[in-house]
């Protein structure tokens, strides 16, 4: 079966893969329970994944962002991230905690939004095809 949406992580300026660095510090647990999510929406149509129970519509301060949430060891973690920049594509922006309908950490909307606008400026260098192993 072929990749329905591709993913992407965000890089900062030094072409630091900002996702799999967190990815990679995270427990083995949470790692294979992002990473399942992950690999399950890769192969769902964009337009279908408000059917699952994995990703999140946000409003407010992160209108425009969507969380891909995962439930390991009683933590909600939370990779946020958009459409784009180009059709079929879905670039992961910032990973973060939720806890007690907060965000944390508490900027992270501010911080994805600014990476949002590196990878539109600069599609090439700010981002790379993420890396499930």
């Amino acid at each position: 079966m072929s990749n329905v949406s591709l993913f992407y992580d965000y890089t900062d300026i030094n072409r630091i893969n900002i996702i799999k660095a967190w990815l990679d510090a995270q427990p083995k647990k949470v790692k294979a329970k992002i990473t399942d999510r992950l690999l399950q929406l890769e192969q769902i149509d964009r337009t279908d994944w408000h059917r699952t129970l994995y990703t999140e519509t946000l409003k407010g301060d992160k209108d425009g962002l969507v969380a891909i949430r995962a439930l390991s060891q009683g933590v909600q973690y939370r990779l946020l991230g958009y459409d784009g920049p180009n059709r079929g594509e879905f670039t992961l922006l910032a990973p973060c905690k939720e806890r007690n309908n907060r965000y944390e950490p508490l900027n992270v909307g501010p911080t994805s939004f600014e990476r949002k606008g590196d990878v539109q400026t600069n599609p090439v260098d700010r981002r790379i095809r993420h890396d499930f192993g």
